[in-house]
């Protein structure tokens, strides 16, 4: 059974690391920006990660869900 997929896996991981924006994730990961917003989209709907407005930025930051969810899969 798959949970959830290898990007969104690295995109969670990342943001666990470093609360970032979409740009700075798409630049660390080398995936397009539409790409990464899709899946940031996906995982605010899943609420593994949740979204704070900084310096008119949209900073993504992981959930307690989300860390579950990484402590559950390594």
């Amino acid at each position: 059974m798959k949970i959830i997929g290898k990007r969104k896996l690295r995109i969670l991981e990342e943001i666990e690391k470093n609360p970032s924006h979409g740009y700075e994730l798409a630049n660390r990961l080398g995936v397009s920006l539409s790409s990464i917003y899709e899946h940031l989209k996906d995982l605010r709907e899943y609420k593994l990660v949740e979204v704070e407005e900084q310096e008119k930025r949209k900073v993504y930051r992981i959930t307690e869900k989300g860390r579950y969810l990484l402590k559950a899969l390594r």
